[in-house]
């Protein structure tokens, strides 16, 4: 009889994913994306009220506006790199899920550009004096084919998306856990509690906890396992 013991962290530790200069432009793709939704949510916190109290608080208050929609429409390009940088760092021990979450997340940011357009609409209506217009655009009953696409593309692919992230992130070496401790957090905030601020707040502080780790190089070491071979 022969006792083994197997240090699994001798030949467990990989390479860092990011090494170099090219880390901190990775850290600061995880990080921007989300602090532009943090900003828009931030300069309209009123997002989920009625909507024509919403279009009032708009004319209300146009600089503000103004700010939150450009930062929402900046941090969509910004959210592909991030969703980008994930999918790199988590393929290497869960390919096929973070395989599917990268294509839901695809599907969410063309959902989410396609809202933001609207939205648009929707100002720039009630900005040159068509407010029935703007709540008629944002109030739509009946979206037809296209709306209900751009629904299934954003609310679906979302949903899916993080959810799967989160998993192939948790499977990770290279994430601390924290991170995806704060994205189930901000997938009930978001969707289930309609908490918005607070939800992309969350959001942020997961993307500076991941950019963190990969500034660092960080890693989890494996816990040692033993194993008794009969001979």
């Amino acid at each position: 009889m022969t006792i083994i013991v197997e240090d699994a962290s001798a030949g467990s530790r990989q390479r860092p994913v990011f090494t170099g200069r090219v880390r901190w432009v990775a850290a600061l793709l995880v990080t921007v994306g989300a602090a532009l939704q943090a900003v828009e949510f931030l300069l309209e916190p009123g997002g989920n009220q009625a909507t024509a109290n919403r279009i009032a608080w708009w004319l209300a208050h146009p600089d503000r506006i103004a700010w939150s929609k450009a930062a929402g429409l900046l941090a969509v390009p910004f959210l592909i790199g991030q969703f980008a940088m994930m999918f790199t760092i988590a393929r290497r021990h869960s390919r096929r899920i973070a395989t599917a979450a990268a294509a839901f997340l695809t599907a969410a940011m063309t959902g989410l550009a396609a809202i933001q357009g609207l939205e648009m609409a929707a100002l720039w209506s009630a900005r040159a004096g068509h407010q029935d217009a703007a709540k008629a655009i944002l109030d739509t009953s009946d979206p037809g084919i296209p709306g209900a696409v751009v629904l299934v593309l954003f609310l679906g692919g979302a949903l899916f998306g993080t959810v799967l992230i989160n998993i192939a992130l948790w499977r990770s070496p290279y994430v601390p856990r924290l991170v995806v401790v704060l994205g189930v957090s901000f997938v009930i905030m978001d969707f289930a509690l309609q908490m918005g601020v607070a939800a992309h707040l969350g959001a942020l502080a997961a993307g500076l906890v991941l950019a963190w780790a990969i500034v660092t190089g960080y890693a989890r070491t494996p816990h040692k396992r033993q194993s008794v071979r009969a001979h």
